[in-house]
């Protein structure tokens, strides 16, 4: 048999009071209440147990102090530091974190932002499998979306401006190989390759871009360039083609491609850093840990998460988020968030000390 859930009303008969003065005390407002009911309150609750329905509230108040997070792959460790981050963050607020994995397949992430929206979130944040993301998904919602991976930021900036909706994520991926690149070259590397993601992907080719941009500067030819899947099997795979460029440095596109390259290349008595230096994109906390430690240029995923929400909720908490006059909207920036990034040396590019350039790399 069903154990019955304690109501608001049993806490107001205990406490002595009225339900809407629990729900004052539950909700920090909009009415005060004395310390001493406050107190009558608290302990009512204690005793009963109770615990307010966040699904009927947001029925009636068309908020559920939820906010949904959606991205590609969270076995890709940045993504996964970068979701810790966003739900140490939101908790801090006041809200519960929905994370949905859309497994790189633009179908089924179109139906978790569904899914998400359904569940009456608050707001989304989204790094999309696709790129432009498919914004006509949320086009007739009215949720507000951060988008993490958009492409031409000021043109969908400007044309959301006026629903004050959507903020943009600006993140200089060809800036970041363009240092990793040189950071190579500082090293004394002259035959330098490049490990990118799939072609399809216009991080993938922004990347390229940076990387090329080095050696052009440099006056040095690409030794070879390989793409394959952004996971540690796409990196063990791309071993064999990269060693036919015969680099003595590689830029690689992210940390799982970049351990995968490490463990295929430790059994062919290949040496990192003497016979070939690497140093991969987007690293983590876990980068310090591979064999040889792995160089990386790094965005800054906590200042990122803080700034994101910053921009998406500013100083409201989950009493006030949705309460927003017609002045406030007109008013609300919509500005791009900007992630700032940057480089550590370590064993795997030649640092033999940990080297970190404390220089931010942004748009």
């Amino acid at each position: 048999m069903a154990h019955r859930r304690p109501t608001q009303s049993e806490v107001a008969r205990l406490a002595g009071t009225s339900t809407a003065v629990v729900s004052y005390v539950l909700n920090n407002g909009p009415r005060p209440v004395s310390e001493e009911t406050r107190n009558r309150v608290l302990a009512a609750i204690a005793h009963t147990g109770y615990r307010p329905n966040n699904l009927a509230r947001a029925l009636v108040s068309g908020k559920s102090a939820a906010l949904g997070l959606i991205v590609p792959d969270l076995a890709n460790p940045f993504l996964a530091q970068l979701a810790q981050c966003f739900e140490r963050e939101f908790f801090e607020r006041g809200y519960c974190l929905l994370v949905g994995d859309s497994q790189d397949d633009l179908e089924h992430e179109i139906a978790v932002v569904e899914t998400m929206l359904r569940q009456q979130v608050d707001g989304l944040v989204w790094y999309s499998v696709d790129q432009p993301p498919p914004l006509d998904v949320i086009a007739t919602s009215n949720v507000p979306a951060v988008i993490l991976n958009a492409t031409e930021s000021q043109r969908i900036q400007q044309k959301n401006a006026e629903a004050g909706r959507l903020i943009c994520v600006a993140t200089d991926e060809r800036a970041h190989a363009q240092m990793a690149t040189e950071h190579l070259i500082s090293h004394g590397c002259t035959r330098i390759a490049h490990l990118g993601g799939p072609h399809t992907r216009l991080n993938s080719r922004e990347r390229s871009r940076g990387w090329r941009d080095a050696l052009r500067q440099a006056g040095l030819e690409p030794a070879g360039h390989c793409t394959a899947p952004f996971s540690r099997e796409g990196g063990f795979a791309a071993a064999s083609t990269l060693s036919e460029f015969k680099p003595d440095g590689v830029v690689v596109g992210n940390e799982m491609q970049a351990i995968g390259l490490l463990a295929a290349l430790a059994g062919t008595g290949i040496s990192i850093p003497d016979d070939i230096a690497i140093i991969a994109l987007n690293g983590t906390d876990g980068a310090e840990f591979t064999v040889p430690s792995l160089s990386a240029i790094h965005l800054s995923a906590q200042d990122l998460a803080h700034d994101v929400v910053e921009a998406l909720l500013g100083g409201n908490n989950t009493e006030n988020t949705g309460q927003k006059n017609n002045e406030n909207e007109e008013s609300r920036t919509v500005a791009p968030v900007v992630a700032h990034a940057h480089l550590i040396g370590r064993a795997s590019c030649g640092c033999n000390e940990k080297y970190e350039d404390t220089n931010e790399y942004r748009d």
